[in-house]
């Protein structure tokens, strides 16, 4: 994901270099973001093994699974979260550790959160949908024996 910055003789903008404060914001920021990628990494590995659980329990059963499309769900917000975060709390790092290349780390981290968010989106939309259907399908079926 992680992109190499171009050469210096190839960029065109003035390189800006955050000072001792800055880098203070931008090392404590990291850090967070690392403590908060591997719990999230470590929640969506639990997830994704109680999705597979709940797999094998619903085929078995041929019922339940409402319940491991939304864990499914979760696992995928988890650890999207988790993976995206780590690689921008890297470049935010990076900010810190590089010269005359803070602008391109500052921008390949807000790049990498903009590319989670764009995600986080799509997974959320798609466990919409599907709650929705499993809410019409549940319906169906409740009141369909009713009657």
């Amino acid at each position: 994901m992680s992109q190499q910055p171009p050469p210096p003789h190839i960029q065109t903008r003035a390189q800006i270099e955050f000072g001792d404060e800055e880098n203070r914001t931008f090392t404590a920021l990291a850090d967070n973001m690392g403590t908060v990628a591997m719990l999230m990494n470590l929640v969506g590995l639990a997830f994704l093994v109680l999705t597979g659980l709940l797999i094998w329990h619903a085929v078995e059963r041929r019922e339940g699974y409402a319940s491991t499309v939304a864990v499914g769900a979760a696992t995928l917000v988890c650890l999207t979260i988790g993976f995206q975060t780590f690689w921008a709390g890297k470049s935010f790092r990076r900010i810190v550790e590089s010269e005359s290349r803070d602008v391109w780390h500052l921008m390949n981290a807000l790049e990498t959160l903009r590319s989670m968010y764009g995600l986080l989106r799509l997974i959320v939309l798609a466990a919409i949908v599907l709650t929705l259907v499993a809410v019409v399908l549940w319906a169906a079926r409740q009141f369909g024996t009713a009657g």
